[in-house]
C-alpha cells in the first residue's frame, strides 16, 4: 500500500494575497476619507510646558481649521477646536495663527490678527 503524502508549504499564498489585498483596501479607503490639510503653526508656550498646533482642513471648498495641545514630553497631541468653517472673512484672503498669552495659561486661534477663539488652561 502507497501512502501519498502532501508537502506542506510554509506560507499559503492565498492567505499572503488575501492579507495584501485587504491591507490596500484599507489604505486606499483610509486615504479617501483622509481630507487634506495643511499645518499651518506648531508653536511651544512661554514657559516650555506646552506645545500648540495649527491644522487647516479642506473638506469642500470652505477651509476648516483645528487647533490641538501637548504637554512637554508627550507624544499625543489632543484636540482642542474644531471650527468647520469661518465664513466673516473669504478664506483666500484669511490670515490664521495661534498664539500664547505671556503667562502660558491662555491659548489663542486668530485670523487676520482678531481673536476667534480662546482657551485658558488650567
Amino acid at each position: 500500500m502507497k501512502r501519498n503524502y502532501k508537502k506542506k508549504f510554509q506560507f499559503d499564498t492565498k492567505k499572503i494575497g488575501m492579507g495584501l489585498f485587504t491591507f490596500f483596501v484599507v489604505f486606499v479607503a483610509f486615504r479617501i476619507m483622509t481630507p487634506p490639510s495643511t499645518e499651518m503653526a506648531v508653536i511651544e508656550s512661554p514657559d516650555g510646558s506646552k506645545s500648540a498646533r495649527l491644522r487647516k482642513f479642506y473638506y469642500i471648498s470652505q477651509p476648516s481649521y483645528k487647533v490641538y495641545y501637548r504637554e512637554s514630553g508627550k507624544n499625543i497631541w489632543l484636540n482642542l477646536l474644531y471650527l468647520q468653517s469661518y465664513t466673516n472673512v473669504p478664506h483666500q484672503t484669511a490670515v490664521e495663527s495661534i498664539e500664547w498669552s505671556p503667562d502660558s495659561e491662555e491659548l489663542y486661534f486668530k485670523i487676520n490678527g482678531t481673536s476667534i477663539w480662546s482657551h485658558v488652561f488650567e
